[in-house]
This record gives C-alpha cells, sequence and structure tokens, in this order.
C-alpha cells in the first residue's frame, strides 16, 4: 500500500473557505504552474453561464470523479480539492502508485455557492451560517438530476450542472466517485453505498489522525463513524415506493450522479466524507444520560415542528406581498411544499426506529448529537426565509415584508442565543477536515480497484 504520510503530513491550516473566485484564480495558476501535470476542462455554462472548471490530474488506468459544493451552503469541499489537486502535482509517487485520472470540480455550483459567500469570509458561527444561508432546492440541484429511464420513471431534464458532471461520467468510465457533502453538528460519517469492511480501519484511522471522531448517531451504521448512506439512490427508493402502491412520494427530477455512474459501470463505488462544521465537546461523552433515545427523539420532533409551524405562519403571510421572483423565493418554496404535502421522502429517507431503540438510555453523546441538531438546523431555514423576505423588500420596499422579515430575524436571534445558552459550539479546525477527507479519498481509491471486474 502507498504511504501517504507526505501528503497528509503537509496539509495547510486555513482560517476560513474559499470564495467561488478564489477557487477560479487558483485553478488557473495551478494548471500554469504545471502545464505538464495539469489538464484543465471546461465542462460548459452553469445556469447564469459561469464556467464550471475541471482539473485533470494523472494518466492512470482508473478514473476518480470528484466535486465539491454538491449542496451549495457546504463549502469544505472547495477547500479539500484545492489542497488535493496541488498535492497531487507535487507528488509523483503517490499520484503514479494510485494509478488513477483525477477529474477534480473544486465548484460544481458556482451560482448558487457565490450566495453564501458572507460566511465563506467569516465569522463561522451559526448565527452567520443561517444570515447567509442558501440552499439550491433539490429540483435543481447538480446530483439529483442526472437522466433515468425506469420502470414508470423516464425522467431526462438535467439542469447545467448536472451536464457538467455528465461530461466526465459519459467520457470516461468512472471507478470512484465522491460528492464532498459537509453536515453542521457533529464528527465524521463516511457515507457508502453498501458495506466495505475492507475499508473501514483505514477510514477510521485517518479520522483519528486528524482528531476529527465519528459521530454518535443512531441510523443504518455498519461500522463506527461508517453509514449506510440510503439517499444516494432517490430513483431506486421511489420505484419502491412505487411498487406497493404508495401514491404520494416526493417528486423527483432524475436519479442520483452514483446511480448513473453504476449505468455506465455497475462495479463503480462512491463515498461521501460527510464531516460537520461544528461540534459539542460533550459529543465524546459516551457515559449513559438520563434520557432514553425516544425522550431525545421526542425533543427533536417537538423542536422541528415549533419551528416548522412559525415558518409556515410567517410565510403564509408574506405571500399576498411576494411580488418577485427570486432563487431565495423558490428555494423557500422548495421547502415549504413536503411540510404541506407530507409525502414519502426519497431523497433523504427518515430514519426509522422500533420501540427497542426508542426504550434505551441514550448516551451523553446521542442525546446532544440528536437535540442539538434539531436546536441548530432550525435557523438554517429560518435563515433562508428571512432572506427571501429581505430580497423582496428590497426590491418592492413593501412596510409588510419589512414587517415580516424583522419578525424572522427576531426569532432567529432567539434560536441563536437559546443554542449558545444550552451548547458550547465549536469550529472543527478547516485543516483537520480537509485532512481527514483527502485521506479518505485516497484510501477509497485504492478499495474501489478492487472492485473491479
Amino acid at each position: 500500500m502507498p504511504e501517504f504520510s507526505e501528503i497528509l503530513d503537509n496539509i495547510p491550516d486555513r482560517e476560513r473557505y474559499y470564495t467561488v473566485d478564489e477557487l477560479h484564480r487558483r485553478t488557473l495558476d495551478l494548471a500554469s504552474e504545471y502545464p505538464d501535470k495539469v489538464e484543465l476542462l471546461d465542462l460548459g455554462p452553469s445556469t447564469e453561464g459561469e464556467t464550471i472548471e475541471c482539473l485533470k490530474i494523472g494518466d492512470g488506468r482508473y478514473n476518480a470523479l470528484v466535486h465539491g459544493f454538491p449542496n451549495s451552503e457546504e463549502p469544505y469541499g472547495g477547500n479539500v480539492l484545492d489542497n488535493f489537486s496541488r498535492a497531487l502535482v507535487e507528488n509523483d509517487d503517490i499520484r503514479e502508485a494510485l494509478d488513477y485520472t483525477w477529474y477534480l470540480v473544486k465548484c460544481s455550483d458556482p451560482d448558487a455557492a457565490r450566495r453564501n459567500e458572507g460566511f465563506h469570509k467569516g465569522p463561522l458561527t451559526p448565527l452567520n451560517f443561517s444570515l447567509n444561508y442558501y440552499r439550491t432546492p433539490y429540483s435543481i440541484t447538480p446530483d439529483g438530476c442526472f437522466p433515468i429511464r425506469f420502470g414508470p420513471l423516464d425522467l431526462n431534464s438535467p439542469v447545467p450542472e448536472t451536464r457538467a458532471l455528465m461530461k466526465v461520467l459519459d467520457r470516461v468510465k468512472v471507478h470512484l466517485i465522491s460528492a464532498l457533502h459537509m453536515m453542521k453538528w457533529g464528527g465524521i460519517s463516511y457515507m457508502v453505498p453498501f458495506p466495505c469492511t475492507g475499508l473501514y480501519a483505514d477510514l477510521q484511522n485517518n479520522a483519528r489522525r486528524f482528531n476529527v471522531f465519528p459521530r454518535k448517531r443512531p441510523g443504518t451504521m455498519l461500522a463506527p463513524g461508517i453509514m449506510h448512506a440510503e439517499y444516494l439512490t432517490p430513483a431506486r427508493n421511489w420505484v419502491r415506493h412505487h411498487a406497493v402502491g404508495n401514491t404520494n412520494i416526493e417528486p423527483i427530477q432524475g436519479c442520483d450522479a452514483y446511480e448513473y455512474a453504476q449505468v455506465l459501470n455497475p462495479d463503480a463505488f462512491i463515498i461521501i466524507p460527510e464531516c460537520c462544521i461544528w461540534y459539542e465537546p460533550r459529543m465524546l461523552d459516551d457515559r449513559v444520560s438520563e434520557s432514553t433515545l425516544g425522550e431525545a427523539f421526542q425533543y427533536g420532533n417537538e423542536v422541528t415542528n415549533r419551528a416548522n409551524s412559525f415558518l409556515l405562519d410567517v410565510w403564509g403571510r408574506a405571500l399576498p406581498h411576494m411580488v418577485t421572483e427570486t432563487p431565495y423565493r423558490f428555494m423557500v418554496e422548495d421547502y415549504m411544499e413536503p411540510l404541506i404535502s407530507k409525502y414519502t421522502n426519497v431523497s433523504n429517507p427518515p430514519f426509522k426506529f422500533d420501540a427497542r431503540v426508542h426504550a434505551r438510555k441514550a448516551t451523553v453523546a446521542e442525546k446532544i448529537g440528536i437535540e442539538g441538531h434539531d436546536d441548530i438546523y432550525r435557523m438554517f431555514k429560518l435563515g433562508g426565509l428571512r432572506r427571501a423576505l429581505d430580497e423582496e423588500f428590497e426590491a418592492t420596499g413593501s412596510p409588510e415584508v419589512e414587517a415580516l422579515r424583522d419578525e424572522a430575524h427576531a426569532e432567529l436571534l432567539e434560536y441563536d442565543g437559546f443554542l449558545h445558552a444550552n451548547y458550547d459550539v465549536v469550529n472543527h479546525p478547516i485543516r483537520n477536515l480537509v485532512g481527514m477527507s483527502t485521506g479518505c479519498l485516497m484510501h477509497s481509491a485504492l478499495y474501489a480497484k478492487t472492485l473491479q471486474r
């Protein structure tokens, strides 16, 4: 096995996340500095006409496609791929030992990523994240709009950002694919499509090397820090529900990148090193708490239901005054829809637990992870609603919209105050997240080779 220390021991410190323009400049600099090792590919324009760039590095027998910003509010992938691309170029022995051709897209959704840049520049707090929050609706997100024709599904309307990734997937046989997703609360969950026991130890040791702890979360866990990700197969999930007569299923616009890649190479492997921006030190405490898991779940559900009721109330009062079409309005409409329709979610299926799980005493780590998740996540959609109202007010000057925006802002400050009064919110060092994910990509590349027939 290749030794990766030369790369992993030299991960630079970084105090914030790169902006889209910074990533673009650094991409051009690398291609200019190493024209014999780097090919800069133009994958076509984004929805708003911005070039989606891809770095092609190496000339190995295997192919890997990795992209950052699969969701536009998840910025660390740009930092990962900026560092990894340079590391591959400057470490010939490791690059050649991996035997891959790497296709690295630092930002697959540049239009939407720009809308979050007020957070990238800091401060890296939950409040600033919420005030700058924009998440591309799933119906137009790059990873969710790949063509598929299977059973009752006949979907072929990829958005420009999806077409950009298709240009790689359609031209070369991809053996490894990764979308650098980022959660907000916890440690690391390596998301995989099936049990891959030969990879677990390398992933766990790599996380330990960078002081990123495995997320303590109930769910489809395969091993500590390793989780089966059902969201990788939304089209298959849809068909399964349709086959048993479910008629109230989440509408989807296509399949996931992994499902599409598997059509072209059934042996393709995907891994998502799904790390988090923040954690709470009590997440390291595995002592038994006074609460059961069921009580923690109930707390989270109550927090989320109250927050959703507030969102629906404010949005309902705002709609008569909303006359401007903006990306923020579309985003809010998108996340209001399932609250109203209550359809079966297939793009991110919720976990279901039996009575025995609910009755078990939660560890302190599990209690903080579950309850804190809902206390912090309620801030994000409210921040997005506030942005939608602010955009409308700026466009029309409506005093009714201004009052509702201020009401949403006041509620957001209440949420933030509660969060900091009840939790010690700590940022994961960006260097640790970048190092952990860099090691994950290299170890996964070796593992993916063993799957090919």
